[in-house]
């Protein structure tokens, strides 16, 4: 069976929380440290069989942000910028 790594964020318009599950590693520990700091905000409720956890956040901590897009100069302005650190 092939392994599933789904990652899934629900919440209704106008809701202050939101449910999310991850499978990734990387949003799993990401959550797993907010709820430690932030308990207030992000609450883990499960931890499923399958590995997914689930938690709640705050529907404000959700962004979709696309990457930047730039073109070759500015992508050159940049390497010379870091190249004279």
């Amino acid at each position: 069976m092939d392994r599933c790594i789904e990652n899934v964020i629900e919440f209704l318009e106008n809701q202050e929380s939101a449910t999310v599950t991850f499978s990734q590693g990387r949003y799993k520990g990401k959550i797993r440290k907010l709820a430690e700091e932030r308990p207030g905000e992000c609450q883990i409720i499960a931890e499923n069989k399958d590995g997914s956890l689930c938690a709640h956040i705050p529907t404000a901590w959700i962004k979709i942000i696309p990457p930047r897009q730039l073109s070759e100069k500015q992508r050159q302005e940049i390497a010379e910028r870091l190249a004279r650190r």
